[in-house]
């Protein structure tokens, strides 16, 4: 049976969706619970993100899958579909699928298709 998305990772996602469409940086750095391992790079990632969101105007598909590492440790990827302007990737890192885990956000981009 595959892993779920537990109700504080979905919280964080929901969170960090919130603050790209209401264009917030400083709400958007508040959720991550470990520091970003690049603020410049994220802080990119995030207003591209952010643009192409409210662009969308909130029609857009969302799925979200875990994968379970080694050390039990969860990757969290959301993706956020609304073509052609949203294809948009949310991978957050959370330490259990416990209330008091650590969610950190690790990435928030523009998926590439090498297709077109």
């Amino acid at each position: 049976m595959p892993a779920e998305v537990s109700k504080a990772e979905a919280a964080k996602v929901e969170r960090a969706l919130q603050a790209a469409i209401s264009g917030s940086w400083i709400e958007f750095n508040k959720l991550t619970d470990a520091p970003f391992s690049n603020d410049a790079s994220m802080m990119e990632q995030f207003a591209d993100s952010s643009q192409r969101l409210q662009e969308a105007g909130g029609t857009w598909r969302m799925n979200s899958a875990v994968g379970i590492a080694p050390d039990g440790t969860r990757l969290i990827t959301t993706t956020i579909e609304a073509p052609p302007t949203v294809d948009i990737v949310l991978t957050l890192h959370s330490t259990s699928d416990q209330d008091d885990s650590t969610i950190s956000i690790w990435t928030f981009h523009q998926q590439l298709n090498w297709d077109d």
